[in-house]
């Protein structure tokens, strides 16, 4: 099979996943990604393109949060959306912290939150 044709199949099978699963592999590659860029410290651009990645995954979960508190009859608890919408605070500030700092050390945080998050969202399927 051709390198497009099995891109092209990759990507498929993606858009067949739903839900949790997809929230679950989202942050698993975005752990995957930072952690890369970890062990690989002189690629500033590794990094950058992992933080981004990270950054736009969170801010469409902040999106979400925001969009659920929204709604009444919301089926998450207030405890749970509160300490998620926190998290994504603190992803932010982090991520900027790592953009302007080249400290390898300060994506261990983002990768053990994804890798977390990434475990129950799969657990759960």
């Amino acid at each position: 099979m051709s390198s497009h044709a099995t891109q092209a199949y990759g990507m498929t099978g993606s858009l067949a996943l739903r839900g949790r699963t997809l929230e679950g592999r989202a942050f698993s590659r975005a752990a995957q990604l930072l952690n890369d860029a970890r062990e690989m410290p002189d690629d500033r651009l590794l990094a950058i393109k992992a933080l981004r990645f990270n950054h736009q995954l969170w801010t469409i979960l902040q999106g979400s949060l925001l969009e659920d508190a929204s709604v009444s009859g919301s089926t998450m608890d207030a405890s749970l959306h509160d300490n998620l919408l926190s998290l994504s605070l603190f992803i932010d500030r982090r991520t900027a912290e790592a953009l302007t700092n080249a400290d390898p050390a300060l994506l261990d945080a983002l990768i053990s939150i994804n890798r977390d998050i990434a475990q129950g969202q799969l657990a759960s399927e």
